[in-house]
This record gives structure tokens, sequence and C-alpha cells, in this order.
């Protein structure tokens, strides 16, 4: 009786229990997430490229790039199943003697109550069903939803395409989510061109990326990745000969540089535009236009020549005592250095990190107004940024002016360099399209164009330079122009006084020509935003306010024969699943596609997408002009360059903006200069003195990365070319005529006013 009645009481435990799990099981399965993993996709970071593909920025903390199963080299599959799971491709989700090990294990550490972590036995598809699906906390409850959820998966999706999603989503550290980032991060190199140790290497980190990484514990990293490929041996997925060679290389891994994915001013704007269109995507793969050699040297030449500049105004205040301090504010193209000896005749450093020596000429070094020998504003053991410039240091502080560059393709608007301020890190401000100044002289040659193209005006026309007196309306004061140098210079032809930046001129021919009329044109050349102009007289010489990258377009028209091209730094978008989102072209094509079901082939016409404002003729007029700018005007600075260059200088009154637009057969470069808060720059500095040199070191970099370059100015076919006496305008083949461009309504148009004076009908 006492047998049966022990009996009855464990069948009632028993089926009690059976109950208690069934109940347990229930619940939980009432509470499982959506097992569907067909339509997960795990979350890639927006990243941009240069226009040559290579990686600029991330944006977000997971790197990855997704690849499909078949792309994944069998050699990265057979490491990861040897590290993590020998079985998976034979197991249903679970590995019954691995869990069997772990639940000993676990009974073992509740016993004990000295380890309150769980060890699992945890196959890929329990691993994946962790990382998507679940979390990461250690219960038992956590455990149970993770195998009904593999046994789950496994019933209805293919051992394929579960790894390829573990091998997507799984982190590898180093910010690395995914094989295919992993290899770039680890290796620098693609996924494709790995070699079987390296393979095993990355198999070896899921387990955990910081406990394996060789700077902290290199034995252990080799430990672990020669485990891997031992098991990758008894798997024969690689023979002995293989393992006995491939254990005994050294894990080699790439230094990886983080400063290049640092945002900037041209991330910023490219992601601004992004955020301005609404996608609504999570992430993206931006190909940029920017070409990262010309955007480094428009950097260095930007902050190397204001904090040169700023040596005749300033007092140096550039010391630091701790490397702290000035750690705060490095820029890539500065070094810091600690000064060793002041007492010799040259001043003597050692570069922070390098510990390389290198020597002040004191005699270049002078700094200030007062002209100070660094000897006096540098002290031992002083902290300083230095700069190098044509093989030679220069001590350098931080800037208190401001300035930006950009540069562009004048053919289809790419914007190959953006530099929107003199430091980043200080001032996130974009010079380039949110700083809105007065451009000055710079708007000239925009007048000057609308003067050919009304036919008013011949590139040979005399006109008067002499003072104007100009009416501001009622209750303001008359208004008495000048020209900068205060004085006024007799006749001058029409392309004498563009060369040279003449104010009288200038007004006279805006004048003739009428205000409306010219705002009109500055309206059709978008030059300015819309509704922006008015007809006050001081539009002519450059009053209203305008960005650099709205002027350098607009500059593009005299390169391009007079079309209209707007700007774009970005090439293409691409969607997470590849959906082309953004495709800049400049060309429409009709016609361009059709299949075998069409009735009929009709040829293809491309036409251009770029609106048409001046004739190609003007365009190349102007151009020219500029180019006697460079010659004999504002920026003769320039004219030693063995390399067609065109340029026009912009100053606004009390020097408070400066500007310069070089114009070159590939490039338009725009250079403003001035502070964000605006005030005198200098006395009668100009933007000869100031943006020009900047645009100098521009092209002088850009012509010794670039040597032997054979390009030329287009010049249209049905230009006339005559030889002009510069200062008279009068068609002569003397010692003072230089080359000019006419078109042959303009040379009639000459003849006809050559004859009315030959027969004495103008005097």
């Amino acid at each position: 009786m006492k047998l049966l009645k022990y009996l009855q009481y464990i069948f009632i435990l028993f089926v009690l229990g059976v109950s208690i799990v069934i109940l347990y099981l229930w619940n939980i399965q009432q509470n499982l997430p959506d097992h569907n993993i067909s339509q997960y996709f795990p979350n890639e970071i927006t990243k941009i490229y240069d226009e040559k593909y290579e990686l600029m920025y991330h944006v977000g903390n997971r790197d990855r790039f997704y690849l499909d199963y078949k792309d994944i080299p069998r050699n990265m599959i057979n490491a990861i199943i040897s590290a993590e799971d020998k079985t998976f491709f034979q197991h249903q989700g679970f590995d019954i003697r691995g869990i069997v090990n772990a639940f000993i294990i676990n009974l073992k550490n509740i016993y004990s109550k000295n380890n309150n972590n769980y060890v699992g036995a945890s196959t890929i598809t329990q691993q994946l069903v962790k990382n998507i699906l679940l979390n990461r906390d250690q219960t038992i409850s956590r455990k149970v939803k993770e195998l009904i959820l593999s046994l789950r998966i496994e019933r209805e999706y293919s051992k394929e395409f579960i790894i390829e999603l573990y091998l997507n989503e799984i982190y590898f550290g180093r910010r690395s989510y995914g094989v295919a980032s992993a290899s770039f991060n680890y290796f620098n190199k693609s996924i494709f061109d790995l070699d079987i140790h390296e393979y095993a290497y990355l198999a070896a980190l899921p387990k955990g990326p910081n406990n394996y990484d060789p700077k902290k514990n290199y034995n252990r990293a080799l430990d672990r990745r020669n485990y891997v490929l031992k098991q990758m041996e008894i798997n024969e997925f690689i023979t002995p000969e293989q393992f006995n060679f491939y254990s005994n290389l050294e894990i080699k891994l790439y230094e990886k540089n983080n400063k290049k994915y640092k945002s900037d001013y041209k991330t910023d704007f490219i992601l601004n535009y992004l955020n301005s269109k609404s996608y609504n995507e999570n992430a993206f793969y931006i190909q940029s236009t920017i070409d990262q050699n010309l955007q480094k040297i428009s950097e260095k030449s930007l902050i190397d020549n204001l904090a040169l500049f700023e040596r005749r105004y300033r007092s140096w205040t550039g010391s630091f005592k701790n490397l702290e301090d000035i750690l705060k504010y490095k820029n890539d193209h500065w070094q810091i250095a600690r000064v060793i000896n002041t007492s010799s005749n040259f001043i003597e450093l050692s570069i922070v990190n390098t510990d390389e020596i290198i020597y002040l000429d004191k005699d270049k070094n002078i700094y200030g107004p007062n002209k100070t020998s660094p000897k006096n504003y540098l002290n031992s053991n002083d902290y300083i940024f230095v700069t190098e410039i044509n093989n030679t240091f220069y001590a350098v502080q931080l800037h208190e002016i401001d300035g930006s560059v950009v540069i562009m393709d004048p053919f289809n608007g790419n914007i190959v360099s953006m530099v929107g301020g003199v430091n980043y890190e200080v001032s996130k401000f974009n010079r380039v399209t949110q700083a809105y100044r007065q451009p000055g002289s710079s708007i000239k040659p925009f007048i000057y164009a609308h003067a050919l193209e009304a036919k008013k005006f011949l590139p040979n026309t005399l006109i008067l330079d002499s003072d104007i007196l100009l009416d501001q309306g009622k209750d303001l004061p008359v208004w008495v122009p000048k020209n900068y140098s205060n004085k006024s210079y007799g006749e001058l032809t029409f392309r004498r006084a563009l060369e040279t930046s003449n104010n009288l001129v200038t007004l006279k021919i805006g004048l003739d020509l009428g205000l409306n009329s010219v705002n009109n044109f500055l309206e059709d050349i978008n030059f300015y935003d819309k509704n922006t102009t008015t007809d006050v007289h001081s539009t002519l010489l450059g009053a209203v306010e305008n960005n650099l990258l709205n002027i350098a377009k607009s500059y593009s028209i005299f390169l391009n024969g007079g079309y209209i091209v707007e700007p774009s730094i970005i090439k293409k978008v691409v969607s997470n699943d590849g959906e082309l989102i953004i495709n800049n072209e400049y060309f429409r094509c009709t016609y361009c596609s059709f299949s075998s079901e069409d009735r009929s082939y009709r040829v293809p016409i491309i036409k251009s997408q770029k609106e048409k404002v001046i004739s190609p003729q003007t365009s190349f007029q102007i151009l020219n002009i500029l180019e006697g700018a460079i010659e004999r005007g504002t920026g003769k600075s320039l004219n030693k360059i063995d390399y067609p260059i065109a340029g026009k200088t912009g100053t606004t009154n009390d020097s408070k903006d400066l500007w310069f637009f070089g114009l070159t057969p590939r490039y338009v470069i725009g250079v403003y200069v001035g502070y964000d808060t605006p005030k005198k720059i200098g006395y009668r500095e100009t933007g000869s003195s100031v943006a020009l040199p900047i645009f100098k070191s521009i092209i002088e970099n850009y012509l010794l990365n670039n040597k032997n370059l054979n390009e030329k100015f287009i010049v249209p076919s049905d230009l006339i070319i005559k030889k002009v006496d510069k200062d008279s305008g009068m068609i002569s083949d003397g010692q003072n005529s230089i080359i000019d461009y006419f078109t042959k309504e303009q040379l009639e148009i000459l003849d006809n006013i050559n004859r009315i004076k030959s027969i004495g009908g103008i005097n």
C-alpha cells in the first residue's frame, strides 16, 4: 500500500510538473516576437564617398556592408562554423550535446552560488535569434525563447539564408557589423582578398572582440585564431600542411585612421541636402563629387595663407604651456611642436609624437605689427603650431579671421572641393553657403557681359573715366563714387576698365544699360536669389549680399559657353536595398530607352538640361578680358604661372569682405576672406593682397600634382582675332597692341564707326 501511495504522489507530482512546464512554455509562446526574418534587413550606416569611391565619412555607429550568401567567400563560412557551430548544416536549430554540457555547468554555478552567469551552447541560429529578435539577458526564460524561435526559424528558412543574416549582423569589434565591414576595418582589404588565416581571425572575434585584440593581448588573440584554424583542419576544410603554415603567421592588422571619417563642412552640406529632401530611408551610399587631393590642397592653402596674413596685424598669443590644451585644437595640416632652444640663430623645436627636430628661421618668423622676433615671443617648453610651406617651417597661431574656398567644375556644376572655414571644430558655420556678404567688384564681369549682350558696347569701346554725381533719392545725400585709388584715368577701353576693376567706368556702363535692365540680367543668370536686387546705384558695385557658392556658380558661364549650372556635391545616392535615389545628370535623352517590343526605332535625341543665358561669344570675350586682368590688371601677381588663368578680385568698402575668383580650363575656384562679424580686415587690403594668394597656393599645388597639363580655354569658332592698341582701342599692329576677339557683327559696327569718322561725321 505504501508503495502504491508513493507512486500516486510521484504521478501527481509528475503531472503537476508537466503541467507547470506546459503552462510555462505556453506563457512564453504567447509573448514570443514574430519569427518572420524574411523581411529583416540589418540597418546600415550612411556612407559618404569621394568621386573615386574612397570612403570619406560614416554617419551612425554601425559600419556594415551587406553581402548575399552567394557572395560570401566559402573560407569565411568554413571558418565561422568551425569557430561557432561545427554541426550547423546538420542540426535543427540546437546542439543537444552542447546543451547537456551547458546544463551541467549551469547547475554547478547555481549550486555554488559563486557565479551568476549562465553558460550556453548557442548555435549560429540561436545567436542570430538573440541578436535580431531577443536581448542579451542571461536568464533561463530568454534561453527557452531562443530555443523555440530557433526551431521555428530552422523549419521555415534555409541554412544559407540563416548564415547569410548571421554573417551580416554579428558584431566583430572596431564598429564593424558583418564580415565585409570587418574585413576593411581590420585588414584594409576586401572580404574577397583575405587569406585563410585572416578569415580564421575574423571568425575568432564574435566570441569577444575586445578579448582578442592583439594590441591588448597578442598571445590570447593568436591562440584563439589558431584554435579556429585547428577546428578547420579537424573539419577537413584545410589540410594539416595548411594548418602548420597559417598557424605560424603573425597577426598583422591595419591601423585604421579614423580622422578621415570625421564630419566637416562638406559632409554637413551633403547630409543637410538629404535631410531637406525628406528621404524615408535608414541609410544611404552616397558618391560625392569631392576630389580629396584638391580638398586637402584647398584646406591647407586657406589656413596657411590666412595665418601668415594675420602676422601683419596681430601680436603673438599662440603658445600653450600644456600639451593637453593645444591638442583640443589640432588639425590635419598643422603639426604641434615643443620649443627646445631659443638662444641659437635658429629656433629649435621637437615635433610632438615623432620627436623630429625642426628649426624656425628667425627672419621668416617675425610676428605682429612690431615685427617681434621669435626669440622674444617663444619660450622653452612652449607648445605651438607649426606649418611647412615650401620646405620652410613657420610658427602659426589659431585664426581670428576666417574664410572659405569652393572649387567647381563649370561644365556640370560638380563641387570638387568645399572648405567652409578655417576650423570646423571651433565653428561649424559654412562660409561657402551660409555667409552672405557684399561681393564688391566681383560683380563687375556680369555687368560687362550684359553690356556686350545688349550690343551697346564693344571690347574696345572708349569710355571716359571721370567723376559723376548720383542722386540717391529723397532725404539722401548725393553719392560721389570714387575709384579705389581716388584717381581718374581719362579715357579707358571697355577691356581695360574691367582689367583694372575701374569703378567709375563700371557705373557709367551700368547707368547706360539701366538699373532695371542690369537687375533683370542678374536674375536671369541666377546671380542673386529672386527679389533680392534693388534699383540702387550701389548694386552696380556689388552692394547686395551674396554667398561664395552662388557667385562661383555664376562665374561658370564664362567657361562653359554661357550656360547656367546648378552646383551639386552629390553624384549618386543609393538606398540600402539598392534603389537609385539621386542620379545627377546634365543631359536629357529622348528615345534612349526602347525594347524589341517597340513598334519602331527612333534615333535618340540628347539635350542639355542647362539653360543658356549668354552667347558663347560673349562668354569667351569676358573670359579673355579676365585673362587680361591676370596679365596686366588686378591679378598680375599670377602672371608668371605657366597655365591659362583668368580671374577677378573683389573688395568692398573698408576692406570688410575680400574675394577672388580664378577661372582655369577645368575649374572655377572661389575664395572669400572676412570676419564672421564684419569689420575692416586691414589697411587698404584688397582681394589681390589677401584672397588671391590663397588661390595662388591652390593652383601652384594643383599644377605640382598634375604636371605637363596641356589645357587651354575653348575659343568659339566664329570669333575673329584682331590686334588692338590696349590704350586707344584702335586696331593696330604696334608695340602697344594686344590680342582681342570680336564677332563679325561687332567688326561691322566698328567698320561703320570708322567710316563715319573718316568722312568727318564724328569728331
